[in-house]
């Protein structure tokens, strides 16, 4: 069925305004953040502290992927459980190797474990059609309960030491983390998002899902996929972090949900779907990451750093809708040139 549907490419001069309004604030919030951030700590941007910031928003930065998929399939689709899949994955690395098994064995686990996470949250969603947002809500709470149950309340350690290749390491300078798992990650998810058929899939249900089942589309099958990869994704950032520390922590995920969805969102994911993009929530983790790194290092209490990426996330969205705005005002007037010159 979906051979019968067509997704057209926009002319140059929409497709102009288009990437203007999803990428032109970001990109200059961006630029903001690090002029502002070079003022505030001169050393933020030595290479060691950019390897060091690069560490700190690639875990947060693998959910907020797993959020822009979940969020772009629209029907009131959000994940607010992605931190507490992120902490029971640790724990659940934890305990497998408590008991014996093999680290790597343990990582597999936690990975299937954050997958299992994410259907279930897909199942209660999309088949027995609950709202999401409660679902991951009850689910946040759930699976933070059950972290603090697997881990008996505490941390759990005794890591070897060659475990920590995947969150300690570099390669020639790049942390492992980043050049070995999220930007081969970050490429693939784009490529499935805007090349590929489940990409298109996803997009159309966002936009329009009418439109989608008529043309044969199991909306609730490609939304539930999409919860799935979150859970994956939220796996994956938690044997990274566990491998960073040698520790895995129940209470690891305590911020990661809300700073999930403020990256999407930053990066132009729009909150009711079909709208977003892997490389804008990418642009988006830069920012925050290089936002809380350089408060960091400047000693500067956490409250500030919570306010200003408040802040930060207000701009963005009133800059991406004004902007979206003019674009559909020029679009319409491109349209209706169009349609002129060939009448």
């Amino acid at each position: 069925m979906m051979r019968g549907i067509r997704f057209p490419y926009a002319s140059s001069r929409q497709t102009y305004w288009e990437m203007a309004s999803r990428y032109g604030v970001l990109v200059a919030i961006l630029l903001a953040v690090v002029v502002g951030s070079s003022i505030l700590t001169p050393e933020v941007l030595q290479p060691s502290n950019l390897a060091g910031m690069s560490v700190f928003g690639v875990e947060v930065g693998l959910m907020a992927f797993g959020e822009t998929l979940v969020i772009l399939g629209g029907g009131g689709g959000i994940d607010l459980s992605v931190g507490a899949m992120y902490a029971l994955s640790q724990t659940v690395l934890g305990a497998m190797f408590q008991a014996h098994y093999g680290v790597w064995t343990a990582s597999v686990g936690a990975l299937v474990m954050g997958s299992i996470l994410g259907a279930t949250n897909g199942f209660f969603i999309c088949v027995l059609g609950i709202p999401a947002i409660l679902v991951t809500l009850a689910t946040l709470f759930a699976y933070d309960g059950l972290a603090l149950v697997v881990a008996n309340g505490v941390n759990i350690s005794g890591f070897p030491p060659t475990f920590g290749v995947i969150g300690q390491s570099s390669i020639a300078g790049v942390p492992f983390q980043l050049l070995v798992i999220y930007i081969p990650v970050a490429v693939f998810l784009w490529y499935a998002s805007t090349r590929a058929a489940y990409g298109y899939r996803l997009r159309l249900c966002g936009t329009n899902e009418v439109a989608a089942r008529l043309a044969g589309i199991n909306v609730r099958g490609v939304r539930f996929w999409a919860y799935v990869a979150a859970g994956l994704l939220s796996g994956v950032a938690g044997v990274i972090g566990t491998s960073r520390l040698l520790t895995a922590r129940p209470d690891a995920g305590a911020t990661a949900n809300i700073e999930a969805i403020t990256i999407a969102v930053l990066g132009g994911t729009a909150i009711f779907g079909g709208e977003g993009s892997i490389s804008g929530t990418a642009l988006a983790t830069l920012v925050i990451a290089l936002l809380g790194y350089s408060f960091g290092l400047a000693n500067i209490n956490s409250i500030i750093e919570t306010g200003s990426v408040g802040g930060i996330l207000i701009v963005a969205i009133w800059g991406q809708t004004a902007l979206s705005s003019y674009s559909q005002r020029h679009r319409a007037g491109a349209n209706a040139l169009e349609a002129s010159d060939r009448a």
